[in-house]
């Protein structure tokens, strides 16, 4: 499953399972036996990239008394501004936490791309005018 596809399940998810703990494993290569990281907080933070951290973290609510599941923020303290959404709301804690360690993820891996574009196109344009 592509990332874009994981985000989409996870956010859709009314609760964790096995496959989609099954899915992270395989996008990310992780190790093997596979944590409960939608069902397990302690699971869901292992997700959460090196040099960022959760900024907010709490429970939604209908202004009515009852809550409607989960919120997480995830930031880095290095940037002012992060360039790609690093947010996300879930049924469960679990499931918050992994949807914006996986919107960070995917945010990465879109910046990296672009920037060896990048390299490339100026790769290119200098062996063009020499």
């Amino acid at each position: 499953m592509e990332i874009a596809k994981l985000i989409a399940a996870l956010q859709t998810a009314s609760e964790g399972s096995e496959y989609l703990d099954y899915a992270i494993q395989r996008q990310f290569s992780l190790m093997k036996p596979v944590p409960a990281y939608t069902r397990s907080l302690d699971a869901a933070i292992q997700l959460v990239p090196e040099g960022w951290s959760i900024h907010r973290m709490g429970q939604r609510h209908d202004c009515r008394g009852n809550f409607t599941g989960w919120f997480a923020e995830l930031y880095r303290a290095a940037d002012a501004v992060i360039e790609f959404p690093a947010n996300s709301q879930g049924a469960t804690a679990a499931l918050a936490v992994c949807l914006a360690a996986m919107r960070v993820q995917h945010g990465l891996l879109l910046m990296a791309e672009s920037e060896a574009t990048s390299a490339d196109d100026e790769a290119a344009s200098s062996r063009y005018l020499a």
